[in-house]
């Protein structure tokens, strides 16, 4: 089967032909590892997750999956050429009184485990930009060789009249970028919109390397064309990122791709869109910033992946708990249905659900291969649940059928990961419900400013004992399932 995706570079959907047989080559731009990742970040990579595991269980391709991490050179104005302001990463650290690679250590690990819970397949590889410093420095050589870059005091920059296409794939004009305001007035450069490929580092700079040229860091952009044809090659299938990235960021990439090798290198420049929290962007400032840790809290990773994969991976989306809500529903109704396919065991002869089956199947792979369109593929599933659900009460779905059903939606689930297949235990249909524990949180807050500490305590522990836990904090406790 053949599935169209839209490239970013010809702005149009094109039908997909690896490079090699059977395989996905696809680098996609990780997180700079600063802080916690946030549901901004879930929604990028679980878009991403799903397209590679389309690939892998639907189109029978094998995945080589390269997403980096981003540990030095990315800086605080990121927006104007990618090389002027504070490193991110050198910048929280000494508000954190850290070394930077502490700083590194921690957030990366936390980012594995809140990737991990929100059932994000781990890439085949993870690489560091700081590993890749030698690497960094041998593409600045040839770059200079090539006359694609030039050295001024100790910073390299690459010279952006040297590549010819320059601006097309952001759809930008070179002469409007020499009159935007969003790039500093560096002396140093012999354009405004000329980058840096390699940074002279401040005595106090911490994170630094010796160099032909003094010392220094590299810049944001250089690292993933290093780090990605490292490990995919001179010529790769899919590269990815927010659609944020296409600017400064992807452009760079591709002239300095050209300007090492003399040709392209990627084939499908593929991009996600970006999360609105109750309509803006999220921000800390606005108090809309949900970190995937804050987020699991109140809700399952399941309904963020149903969430998310209800729109389209290129259409701004916006998230409100209205809408979380809404999925936790949408997943129970599924699952319920999943219980009753389950319990069926008609035996009976017949085939009313075959033509369902067979055209619930075929238009959910048509609109995957139609550049991921997820939310018709939803709608195909949706359709089954109501028919078969409409079949199951005439008592006209056998068990054969039922089990066509729910090998389909396993093999779904694959790529989705949002259906439980289990059988409900004893724990499950004991769990106590949402009101229950909210009535209870109230009556041990009644018994706390009683000061009937023991008492109240004992609610906790009861709690804890039915899979409960609970967190105080000033603003009020919360509550979440073990």
């Amino acid at each position: 089967m053949a599935i169209k995706l839209y490239n970013t570079a010809t702005r149009k959907k094109e039908t997909f032909k690896s490079i090699l047989p059977n395989t996905l080559k696809i680098y996609v731009c990780g997180v700079t590892i600063y802080d916690d990742v946030h549901i901004g970040h879930a929604f990028s990579y679980i878009n991403y997750d799903i397209l590679v595991n389309y690939f892998k269980h639907f189109l029978g391709y094998d995945i080589v999956y390269v997403r980096n991490i981003t540990d030095v050179g990315h800086l605080t104005d990121d927006s104007a050429g990618g090389d002027s302001g504070e490193d991110k990463v050198e910048k929280r650290a000494t508000e954190r009184k850290m070394h930077p690679m502490e700083l590194v250590y921690t957030y990366s690990h936390r980012m594995w485990k809140y990737f991990d819970a929100l059932n994000i397949s781990r890439p085949n590889l993870e690489p560091c930009a700081s590993a890749h410093i030698l690497e960094m420095q041998e593409w600045i050589k040839k770059m200079l060789n090539n006359g694609f870059a030039y050295e001024v005091n100790g910073n390299i920059y690459y010279d952006i009249s040297k590549f010819k296409g320059y601006g097309k794939f952001a759809n930008k004009n070179i002469d409007e970028l020499e009159k935007d305001t969003r790039f500093e007035n560096d002396k140093n450069k012999r354009h405004p919109a000329d980058f840096a490929l390699w940074i002279k580092a401040r005595p106090e700079h911490i994170l630094k390397w010796t160099s032909p040229w003094g010392e220094g860091y590299p810049g944001w952009h250089l690292e993933c064309s290093v780090m990605s044809t490292k490990y995919l090659g001179d010529r790769f299938d899919i590269h990815g990122g927010g659609i944020e990235h296409i600017f400064p960021h992807h452009q760079n990439e591709i002239a300095q791709n050209y300007g090492y090798y003399q040709h392209d290198v990627v084939n499908y420049w593929v991009h996600t869109a970006m999360l609105m929290v109750d309509g803006k962007k999220m921000g800390k400032s606005l108090g809309n910033f949900i970190t995937i840790e804050e987020f699991l809290k109140k809700h399952s990773a399941e309904s963020l992946r149903y969430l998310f994969s209800s729109g389209h991976y290129r259409k701004p989306q916006n998230y409100t708990e209205s809408s979380i809500m809404d999925a936790e529903v949408a997943i129970e109704r599924i699952n319920n249905f999943i219980k009753r396919l389950q319990e069926i065991d008609n035996d009976r002869d017949t085939s009313y659900a075959k033509e369902i089956i067979d055209n619930t199947i075929e238009n959910f792979k048509n609109a995957m291969n139609d550049d991921l369109n997820t939310p018709s593929a939803w709608a195909s599933i949706w359709f089954l649940v109501k028919e078969a659900n409409r079949l199951i009460g005439n008592n006209q779905l056998t068990k054969e059928e039922a089990n066509s059903v729910l090998d389909f939606l396993q093999k779904v689930n694959l790529v989705f990961k949002v259906f439980n297949f289990e059988q409900a235990t004893t724990k499950d249909k004991n769990k106590i419900q949402r009101a229950e524990i909210e009535e209870l949180i109230q009556k041990r807050n009644e018994l706390r400013k009683q000061k009937k500490w023991e008492e109240a305590d004992l609610i906790r522990l009861n709690l804890e004992k039915k899979g409960v836990l609970l967190s105080d904090s000033p603003s009020g406790t919360s509550w979440h399932y073990e």
